[in-house]
């Protein structure tokens, strides 16, 4: 079940990093189309830092449990 539960708290992280890094791309190439403020960018960018360090965790974990098999 914890790994299950891993594995789809990676894919969620994931589906939010594609959209910060398409709000990203649309903030820089086209800011006529600006979906958020400059606060709200930030803030998401530390929200995706973060979960992008809990992944890194969760992968170091898994290759550690791969390793002790």
């Amino acid at each position: 079940m914890k790994t299950i539960s891993s594995i789809v708290f990676l894919l969620c992280s994931l589906l939010i990093f594609i959209a910060y890094f398409g709000l990203l791309y649309e903030k820089i190439v086209r800011p006529q189309f600006k979906k958020m403020g400059t606060a709200d960018f930030f803030f998401w960018g530390y929200f995706v830092a973060i979960l992008l360090a809990l992944d890194v965790l969760i992968v170091r974990q898994f290759i550690k449990r791969l390793r002790n098999k």
